[in-house]
């Protein structure tokens, strides 16, 4: 198995963490905090050099807030980290990290991966549906139940111990991963004026990291906690909790990690005929229904024994959409089978749309474009959502859906200028606030 050293210290070079601090502002340079920190940012990275060189680094204390996803309708926790400094060593991190996943990852693995999106694989499964010239075929549709809260850490750790052979990165790793039960341990301490120096912190992080709750104690024990506050903190450091969260930077890349053993499992020793993953959603087409289904059972077995995960109870095996050669009384084409309802497309036997919900959306914006534009003003914000929805349009095939109901509404070509001169207006002013004269990002140009 291939190992790698040597990943902590060429993180902390002057221009690695430039790019990281940039890295991590973009698309909210016009943030105060941001900006504050890209004023100044020899001194800020010469900051963060010193507390990485020192192992110094804590997460912050974050209070998770629940929102609503509107593509699924689901319900996602996530927890927002700092700019200064948590989003930044996030970047550093996964900086070294990002070739270690990529390296040997499976070539249908989509999602939060570099030139890897949904396009990208809607490209694929639209070529894999064509070579099957309307022959019958079946579909594995299933996904893995709460995965980003679900990851077991204890495995996370033991499979990045086998890859890396850094301490001293492997230690930020796993720092990064307890993040919480660090963060809750301070912020207690912190709350009851407990003093505890760098020293101690620096240790009852590194014991919680590593899942040491001897030496966790023996640090507590070193302070003047009240018998009450001991024995709270004595049960964080002793819990074993499961899942990475969502909106750190390093979740994704972990999910990845996580699954790509997997993902050579299934197409080599399964032979799936066609297998691809969009992050925790999986797709694997064959013509045989039967060896679907067996591949469902030895999927969810090799998750739970391998990784302490479960597929989804949703799962489903069905057969592709197909023309039936039947036509209806007004000469209307009857198919038969089901579509099938992937990364936000809806992939049919002989074109791909979007779901009636995204597209709904996308009308909605383009009216309240369309108002905006009566008053000569539209925000960078809105346009960009605005050709985020058009992205999704000219992959999919709803030209009349767009003639009809969007292009009446919107000039794409403007609001393309849009979002590039609020680019290139943060780029000419060096990021700061003054280069619109404290506005919001609004442009005085129809659409």
């Amino acid at each position: 198995m291939k190992t790698y050293k040597n990943l902590y210290e060429p993180m902390l070079q002057d221009e690695a963490l430039k790019a990281c601090f940039k890295d991590a502002a973009k698309h909210k340079t016009l943030r105060k905090d941001v900006k504050k920190v890209l004023d100044d940012l020899d001194s800020n990275v010469e900051i963060l050099k010193g507390i990485l060189e020192r192992e110094d680094f804590m997460p912050a204390y974050h209070t998770p807030k629940i929102i609503k996803e509107p593509s699924c309708k689901k319900e996602r926790r996530i927890v927002k980290p700092n700019y200064k400094y948590e989003q930044v060593v996030g970047h550093c991190v996964i900086r070294q990290f990002k070739p270690i996943v990529l390296d040997g990852l499976y070539e249908f693995s989509c999602g939060s991966i570099p030139g890897r999106g949904c396009h990208s694989g809607a490209k694929w499964v639209r070529k894999w549906v064509k070579q099957y010239k309307g022959k019958k075929f079946y579909v594995l549709k299933m996904d893995i139940r709460h995965f980003f809260d679900s990851i077991d850490r204890l495995i996370l750790k033991q499979m990045l111990c086998k890859k890396i052979k850094d301490d001293r990165f492997l230690r930020l790793m796993f720092v990064l991963i307890e993040y919480d039960k660090i963060a809750e341990a301070i912020h207690l301490l912190e709350e009851n004026r407990i003093n505890i120096s760098m020293d101690n912190s620096r240790e009852l992080a590194t014991a919680i990291a590593y899942d040491d709750p001897a030496k966790a104690e023996s640090v507590l024990s070193r302070l003047c906690i009240p018998e009450e506050l001991h024995a709270e903190l004595t049960a964080i450091v002793h819990e074993q909790r499961k899942g990475v969260p969502l909106g750190y930077y390093t979740s994704q890349w972990f999910g990845n990690f996580v699954l790509k053993d997997m993902d050579h499992w299934i197409k080599q020793e399964l032979g799936a005929e066609h297998y691809i993953r969009y992050m925790d959603d999986m797709v694997i087409m064959g013509k045989s229904k039967r060896q679907l289904h067996r591949m469902r059972i030895s999927v969810d077995e090799y998750l739970q024994e391998h990784l302490n995960l479960r597929i989804k109870d949703d799962w489903q095996v069905f057969r592709f959409e197909y023309d039936t050669g039947r036509q209806k009384k007004n000469g209307e084409t009857i198919y038969a089978g089901r579509m099938l309802d992937f990364m936000g497309f809806q992939f049919h036997c002989d074109r791909t749309t979007l779901r009636k919900s995204t597209l709904c959306r996308a009308r909605r914006k383009a009216k309240r474009i369309r108002i905006k534009r009566q008053s000569g003003k539209v925000s960078w914000f809105e346009a960009t959502q605005m050709l985020s929805y058009m992205g999704g349009i000219v992959a999919a095939d709803v030209y009349d859906y767009y003639t009809e109901y969007i292009k009446p509404c919107v000039n794409v070509k403007k609001l393309k200028k849009i979002v590039s001169n609020h680019a290139r207006r943060i780029t000419q002013n060096g990021n700061s606030l003054s280069a619109t004269g404290g506005n919001t990002g609004v442009q005085a140009v129809g659409c």
